[in-house]
């Protein structure tokens, strides 16, 4: 009788119907840096600029077009923001599902070199 050969094993998780996102909000400045580090993290992740926050931008007079909030009041020196006019840039940061603690605990330890605020997207908190 020939023998059987065992079964290759399931994949650990099911894969994700969707990807994870975070928002991050930042000086315009620090923007390639943000990328940078991000890309050197091997596919943890990709980002993408929802509004430059340059000021006059689609989002304009630092409203963050595409993510749908609005800085209110937002200090120019405690962001970095390098135009002065209060405009920060809106990024949005995709990554898997399965990984949502390892790139919370990188944006965390990303917080030593650049000044940003991670956010939920606000749709989905309107919707819950």
């Amino acid at each position: 009788m020939a023998r059987k050969r065992p079964r290759k094993p399931a994949p650990p998780l099911p894969p994700p119907r969707e990807s994870a996102r975070l928002y991050a909000r930042m000086a315009p400045r620090h923007i390639a840096m943000f990328r940078f580090l991000l890309e050197a993290q091997d596919n943890l992740g990709y980002m993408t600029v929802l509004d430059r926050g340059i000021g006059g931008g689609a989002g304009g007079g630092g409203t963050v077009g595409a993510a749908g909030c609005v800085d209110d009041e937002i200090d120019a020196d405690t962001n970095g923001t390098a135009s002065g006019t209060g405009a920060d840039a809106a990024l949005k940061v995709v990554f898997s599902p399965h990984q949502e603690r390892e790139m919370r605990a990188f944006l965390e330890s990303m917080r030593a070199a650049i000044p940003f605020e991670i956010f939920e997207s606000p749709l989905r908190a309107q919707a819950g």
